[in-house]
């Protein structure tokens, strides 16, 4: 899978056709994934870059240190993307793409998810399927719906509600499992100064994380795009 990403995105580079390439660095209060802390609520420091082909393909990297369990060390996380988006009549966008994550541990957190989702002016939602999510032998969906609001030329309202479902997890049924964010983004061009808060009720077993998941905390993220 990792194989086909790269293929895939080093193809689209190469193509001369209209295409734009873009990203951000970003240092965080806490890397919160889907509500659950991948930092054991220490800070993260993140990057993005990406590539937006004029045919409507689309792909990138996302890098960021990660923690896991109670191990004192830190490891690295990269996910590559590849997808399609598409702008229908009446400012709809749809997509569909999949994602391949990979941590340097060597703990066989390895896992590939495959999406579908639209867009508009204020709303986006997509939908996750995962045939082994975080290496488990589970298989999850994960369904998101953000929306933003812009309150004045510099300032931004955000939102997120998400619901994990493990659809065949080792120990049997895994209730679903819902997270939320709020949050407000001072856009101070090429910086975002984005504070929040995010919840959830509690960590799916699927996650290598510690004993001590906080469900809710205050976050801060600080971005510079480029």
């Amino acid at each position: 899978m990792l194989r086909w990403l790269l293929a895939i995105g080093t193809a689209l580079i190469a193509t001369p056709s209209l295409a734009q390439i873009s990203g951000s660095a970003s240092l965080a209060s806490d890397y919160r994934f889907r509500g659950v802390s991948l930092s054991q609520g220490r800070p993260a420091a993140q990057a993005d870059l990406s590539y937006d082909h004029g045919s409507g393909w689309y792909g990138g990297l996302f890098g960021s240190n990660v923690q896991f369990d109670d191990d004192p060390r830190r490891e690295a996380q990269v996910v590559g993307y590849v997808g399609y988006a598409r702008r229908l009549s009446g400012g709809l966008g749809i997509d569909a793409g999949a994602t391949y994550s990979t941590f340097s541990g060597g703990d066989g957190y390895n896992y590939a998810e495959l999406h579908a989702g639209f867009t508009t002016a204020q709303f986006s939602g997509r939908l996750y399927y995962a045939p082994n999510y975080f290496g488990e032998d589970s298989r999850t969906l994960y369904a998101e719906l953000n929306a933003s609001h812009r309150l004045a030329d510099k300032v931004r309202l955000i939102g997120h509600a998400g619901v994990l479902q493990s659809l065949s997890s080792p120990g049997g049924h895994d209730r679903a499992r819902f997270d939320g964010q709020a949050a407000v983004e001072l856009l101070l061009q090429p910086l975002t100064l984005q504070l929040g808060g995010v919840i959830n009720n509690g960590a799916s077993p699927a996650y290598p994380i510690g004993g001590g998941h906080v469900r809710g905390t205050w976050t801060v993220r600080l971005s510079v795009s480029f």
